[in-house]
């Protein structure tokens, strides 16, 4: 599941969940929920593709990762971790994270990924703009956590063969975009991940999670079916 900013009332945008949105989601997930130590352990293993577990993730780095689902949903026992990705240059501005946070939401057990630097399209950046993104990003997050950094989330969910080729260069093993919340993608190293709106009711969350390739059109459950799935989608994004 990939979510962004929780406030108390009154959200600014369609990505921006209240805290009782996001407690009710909870109560849903239940004992799905399991740390992402437990899902990058398990995600190499096909069996585990058929699991119904659920994993948290976090995008954009908003000061509600620590706040609330920190300080008052992990801390508290009533979720197992989450992963917090970060654009590097928001880092300390209003509304988001300051690296005292971050650094401490690392040692408690958060996985910390990559959002590369200014939260840009990839796939329209340059070659040299690519690599700033990815590596002095990665290499910024590293020297201030002490600690190797191998999860990557495209912003905007954006990416193309040109741009996972750079990520994998770059050293990262785990690249998550967003698509309909199914965890493995066409390629081992994707993952995508249902990008949650408050236009989603407890009705879409409770179809999603009985069946997350339940909206899927036609295309994907044809090519899947043939086993062209990921031809078609190599073709997608070259």
């Amino acid at each position: 599941m990939n979510y962004h900013e929780l406030v108390p009332s009154s959200p600014s945008n369609a990505w921006c969940l209240t805290h009782q949105a996001f407690e009710s989601h909870l109560a849903l997930y239940g004992e799905r929920l399991v740390s992402p130590r437990d899902f990058l352990e398990r995600c190499d293993d096909p069996a585990a593709s058929g699991s119904d577990a659920v994993v948290l993730t976090f995008d954009d780095g908003f000061l509600s990762d620590y706040t609330h689902v920190y300080s008052r949903c992990m801390a508290a026992g009533g979720i197992p971790g989450f992963m917090s990705f970060i654009p590097v240059e928001f880092v300390g501005a209003p509304g988001r994270m300051n690296w005292e946070m971050i650094r401490e939401l690392n040692g408690a057990g958060v996985a910390i990924g990559s959002h590369g630097m200014a939260h840009v399209d990839l796939t329209a950046a340059s070659d040299s703009e690519l690599d700033r993104e990815l590596i002095v990003s990665k290499s910024m997050l590293q020297d201030r956590l002490g600690a190797p950094v191998s999860l990557f989330a495209f912003p905007y969910g954006r990416f193309s063969r040109r741009v996972w080729d750079a990520a994998l260069r770059a050293g990262y093993t785990h690249l998550f975009t967003i698509q309909l919340g199914h965890h493995r993608g066409f390629e081992s190293f994707l993952y995508s991940r249902l990008c949650l709106t408050n236009a989603m009711d407890e009705g879409y969350m409770r179809r999603h999670l009985h069946d997350p390739d339940a909206a899927r059109g036609a295309a994907w459950k044809m090519t899947s079916k043939l086993g062209l799935y990921r031809h078609a989608m190599r073709l997608r994004y070259r």
